[in-house]
């Protein structure tokens, strides 16, 4: 599964632009920006943790901006924990039990999607999650969609994809048509019915349009690194089918078998330690941008998927510093700045690198300036414009870096 490119170059300025891009839709969805409903935040990482609310009848109308549950007064557990042992992908899961006493059904729901990602009034939707149960819920368990908390409710009995084992996740799904009445307190749900008072936690929640898709899209391309940490890809051909992209990084060179979960939802920050090696790999990025920028950190890889609507995750793209020359490897220990330069251009240093010696050269070769081990600023105030270089040694190498004064 594990295809490794070489590297090239990428401009800065289109990565800083697709940079802040990926940052816009972070801030507008929260942590979930793929999919075709992100707002939905159905990996429930973003979620509070704690007791879920409760949404009926009496806030028709209101859209709900967490996840809740159909009716307090029905539910012998509604929670959303942050457990990492219990969740299927990242660290938070929603668990729901029917208080059978009380009533004869009750909802897990989503948040309201919001214009302009609405869902659509008379459309067929596939809802798509995992759950795990001491014992199989059946037909009791039933995915659905609700246009409105009054009325036009479509939840129909499930269909696993994956055989039932006890207290594991199971894949399961079902695809409704929408009724034709909508308002802003609208959700998918996952309803148990029939008084039946199985304990169901839930992980991975997705909808999406039209029929179950279990077809994995296209693999990423052309993967780009430089000293900079700015990291960059090719979309593919075929398009991302209204997802985007998901980055792992790992601290040593992955197996193939080291992959996200199939179909799982993270965040920024999860971790993932699937597959052979005891390889650790932390989520990176979440989005719909080819490009981000990370702390560069030599010997760093990066696994890159393409995610469609159903979270169906690509074969990976693997980018790594392996390719850099050494040249490239050891200016990343320095920070010269700024350049261009008018006054003065000031030097730092990282990783306990220590200056021998900085000198100065303009294009004939004449040396302007001579520093030594001190040297964190040089005063260019005197010196013509054009371009000069800058020449550092150091204790475990030397640098030679081009510099324009202004």
């Amino acid at each position: 599964m594990t295809k490794t490119l070489p590297l090239k170059k990428v401009k800065s300025y289109k990565l800083a632009l697709a940079t802040i891009a990926c940052l816009v839709v972070s801030l507008s969805w929260g942590q979930q920006v793929i999919g075709e409903f992100p707002i939905m935040d159905g990996g429930f990482e973003a979620q509070p943790a704690g007791t879920m609310g409760n949404a009926g009848s009496n806030q028709a109308g209101t859209a709900q901006t967490e996840w809740t549950v159909s009716s307090s007064s029905r539910a012998a557990i509604r929670e959303i924990e942050n457990d990492a042992s219990k969740a299927r992908s990242g660290n938070y899961s929603a668990t729901m039990k029917l208080l059978a006493s009380a009533g004869d059904n009750i909802r897990l729901q989503s948040i309201s999607t919001v214009s302009p990602q609405d869902m659509k009034v008379s459309t067929e939707y596939t809802i798509q999650f995992f759950y795990k149960a001491a014992a199989n819920p059946g037909d009791d368990l039933d995915p659905g969609i609700y246009l409105n908390n009054t009325s036009g409710g479509s939840a129909g009995n499930k269909t696993d994809l994956t055989a039932f084992v006890a207290n594991t996740y199971t894949k399961t799904y079902a695809t409704r048509t929408s009724a034709d009445t909508f308002n802003a307190s609208n959700w998918a749900v996952a309803r148990m019915s029939g008084s039946n008072e199985t304990e169901v936690t839930f992980d991975d929640f997705v909808v999406y349009s039209g029929a179950l898709d279990e077809t994995a899209p296209d693999a990423p391309t052309g993967g780009t690194y430089d000293v900079s940490g700015n990291i960059g890809w090719t979309a593919p051909a075929s398009g991302i089918d209204n997802g985007g992209y998901v980055v792992v990084k790992y601290t040593t060179m992955p197996n193939a078998d080291n992959d996200p979960n199939q179909n799982g939802i993270y965040q920024v920050g999860n971790t993932t330690n699937n597959g052979t090696g005891g390889l650790s790999g932390e989520i990176v990025y979440v989005g719909t941008s080819t490009a981000f920028t990370d702390t560069y950190v030599a010997g760093s890889y990066y696994k890159v998927y393409t995610v469609d609507k159903a979270f169906n995750y690509s074969e990976e793209l693997v980018i790594s510093d392996s390719v850099l020359s050494v040249d490239e490897v050891f200016a990343s220990n320095f920070k010269i700045y700024p350049n261009p330069a008018k006054d003065f251009l000031n030097i730092s240093t990282l990783n306990n690198v220590n200056i021998e010696s900085v000198k100065l050269f303009n294009l004939i070769g004449k040396e302007v300036y001579s520093g030594g081990s001190s040297t964190q600023q040089i005063n260019i105030s005197n010196l013509n414009k054009g371009l000069y270089l800058l020449k550092i040694e150091a204790d475990s190498g030397s640098l030679n870096k081009k510099v324009i004064v202004e």
